[in-house]
């Protein structure tokens, strides 16, 4: 499912049955004649259906042909184009077909003609020439033939632009990808305006998530440094040094010293501060007087008025006392006891920061206490990118472990903390969708209905700026890219359709985790309110995503009457033993918003006991079978 994705889920789903109401005119399909009837009516079989039609020519009962539905309004009418459906005739009527077109009968033209009649579309000369020129750019071919079943099966314009547009779509790369190749490129030349404009529309495209994913790792390093002994720490600070979160030219030795210095300076710590970090300042001012039993006593007094245990969870602080009042000595003091202090310092520091429950506010004051403020907080971003190049990056082994780790911990952090935002909101969506530009056609035409008084401009989006752009003659990668991702945001405008009463909307969406961009294909199809909206009482949600370590994940999320079923289908069988602990969240996350899970079932492609199961697997999983989105009120 690497390419087609959007086909495999969403595309509609043309029958295998051929019925009379679904042929039209220039189509081509094999039948069987049945019976002949007077004046050339014969009775024909179709896949499975039968039906009645007038016939050209005469022809024999109990044969099989290739006919191409003639135009005409009642009765059908069929004209024979070739004999016989056997294997070994099947390459001379397939030529014959498209001699009768005055198409070359090659490689291309063959499997093109096959894969019409197989999918049992509609074939014209005109058909056939158009989708023979596109092909020749198609790779992969697949997603070619796709992207012409969707523009034929939907009824959209056969134009090139119509079938660039959910070709792209289709296919890999993903959004993300596009987005991320686009920066590159603008990056790589001298920017105009309008790819000054681009960039930082992209930039906030992607970004969602990617601040607090940032934070939490740096967090992790930080803590890491502050709290790791011999290798552990140095790992961390060395990553640290990487990423320019400190300066390169300055030790370990120095940045304490620095961050001793600043903690000491009334005019940086003037501000309310942390419990915590008060009575460490307060320990600090006692220790540099000399006020060694002063100290002694505030640590007991803060122990008894520290419920949590949080400064002293971690070790003992009357052992700091003696290596922290070394700093204070003067020239007398041994170089060696100086570093003795300073590692009792860094050490005092990790105990303090980690025992402030807000890690924002935790971050926030080391970031204060630190030589470079703005480096070092920039440095979260640089440590995912380290992650998301971890071949490139020149990282320890040791180093990469930690980053892995701290990544880990973070994404586990922001899952489960309750303070911080979700992945996805109402809010981000409709930012994201708003901001790609996928209403922007829309949005103008309200904009020209409204009176010239009233005129208001649409909302500021990526798609005006990209046809902005390409009509400006940009260097060739930068033209390139932005026409790569201009046909995806169409082609999810494409696909994205009403049907009677059901809406349809399809869109990728990217998020970060792993330290790795990533990206959800979602489609949301329900029936629509009085409003125009989803009916979130009565709806269906698809989510698909490739992880890393969980490679294709398809989500099924059913709703009625505001009860929700899920099917959980991915080919790790020990996914519902790890899932399982989340599920109590997860319910009760959906009962703040009026929803009851009623059931989530955890499938295996291939793999089941029940045949129901199986059949969903080939429903979810077969282009045909599952393609189409019915939903019954």
């Amino acid at each position: 499912m690497e390419t087609g994705v959007l086909q495999s889920l969403f595309n509609y789903n043309p029958s295998q049955q051929v019925k009379t109401a679904s042929l039209r005119s220039g189509q081509i399909i094999n039948g069987k004649i049945i019976k002949l009837f007077p004046e050339q009516i014969a009775e024909i079989q179709i896949g499975s259906q039968k039906m009645i039609a007038q016939l050209e020519t005469p022809l024999s009962a109990n044969e099989r042909y290739w006919f191409q539905v003639q135009p005409g309004e009642g009765k059908v009418r069929l004209k024979v184009i070739a004999t016989g459906s056997e294997e070994g005739k099947q390459q001379e009527s397939l030529s014959r077909i498209l001699g009768g077109f005055s198409l070359p009968s090659n490689k291309e033209n063959l499997e093109l003609v096959r894969f019409f009649l197989k999918e049992q579309l509609p074939v014209s000369r005109e058909i056939l020439q158009q989708a023979s020129e596109w092909l020749k750019s198609a790779t992969p071919r697949s997603s070619g033939l796709e992207a012409i079943q969707m523009i034929l099966t939907r009824g959209l314009p056969l134009s090139e632009a119509t079938f660039s547009a959910l070709y792209t779509a289709n296919k890999e790369p993903s959004i993300t990808l596009l987005i991320e190749n686009l920066i590159k490129a603008i990056e790589q030349e001298s920017t105009t305006d309008t790819m000054s404009k681009i960039k930082h529309l992209l930039s906030e495209l992607v970004s969602s998530n990617e601040t607090n994913a940032a934070r939490y790792v740096l967090g992790q390093i930080a803590a890491a440094w502050l709290k790791g002994h011999n290798s552990e720490g140095q790992a961390a600070f060395g990553l640290l040094q990487q990423t320019a979160g400190f300066p390169a030219q300055k030790s370990e030795s120095m940045v304490l010293q620095q961050m001793l210095s600043n903690m000491k300076s009334e005019e940086i710590m003037k501000d309310e501060i942390p419990a915590e970090l008060h009575f460490a300042k307060k320990l600090i001012a006692l220790l540099e007087k000399g006020e060694i039993t002063l100290a002694k006593q505030l640590i007991d007094n803060f122990s008894k008025d520290d419920p949590k245990g949080t400064i002293f969870k971690n070790g003992h602080l009357t052992e700091l006392v003696d290596p922290l009042r070394q700093l204070f000595a003067g020239s007398l003091v041994k170089e060696a006891d100086r570093q003795e202090g300073l590692q009792a310092f860094k050490q005092l520091m990790g105990m303090v920061l980690g025992g402030i429950d807000d890690s924002k506010s935790a971050l926030k004051w080391l970031s204060i206490l630190l030589p470079e403020k703005e480096n070092f907080l920039s440095a979260g971003a640089e440590l995912l990118k380290a992650a998301g190049n971890a071949e490139r990056s020149g990282l320890s082994i040791q180093q990469s472990e930690l980053l892995k780790k701290a990544i880990n911990n973070a994404e586990q952090g922001m899952a489960l903390s309750d303070e911080e935002p979700a992945i996805f909101t109402t809010e981000k969506i409709k930012s994201f969708l708003s901001s790609l530009g996928l209403s922007y056609e829309r949005d103008l035409a309200e904009a020209f209905k409204d009176s010239i008084e009233d005129k208001t401009q649409p909302a500021e989006s990526l798609k005006p700026h990209l046809i902005r752009l390409l009509n400006e003659n940009p260097p060739h990668a930068v033209k390139e890219a932005a026409e790569q991702l201009l046909n995806k945001i169409t082609g999810f405008q494409l696909l994205s359709q009403e049907t009677g009463p059901i809406q349809q909307l399809i869109v990728q969406m990217p998020f970060i985790i792993g330290g790795k961009m990533s990206e959800v294909t979602v489609q949301w199809s329900g029936q629509k309110t009085e409003d125009g909206k989803i009916n979130a009482d009565f709806c269906r949600v698809l989510f698909y995503l490739k992880l890393e370590h969980l490679d294709e994940t398809i989500v099924d999320m059913q709703v009625q009457n505001r009860i929700l079923s899920m099917q959980v289908i991915n080919q790790h069988p020990s996914l519902k033993t790890v899932a399982d602990q989340l599920l109590p969240m997860l319910k009760n996350k959906l009962a703040e918003v009026s929803y009851h899970l009623s059931s989530v079932n955890f499938l295996v492609p291939g793999v089941s006991k029940h045949q129901g199961d199986q059949k969903k697997l080939a429903e979810l999983y077969s282009k045909k079978d599952y393609s189409r989105v019915d939903i019954k009120i």
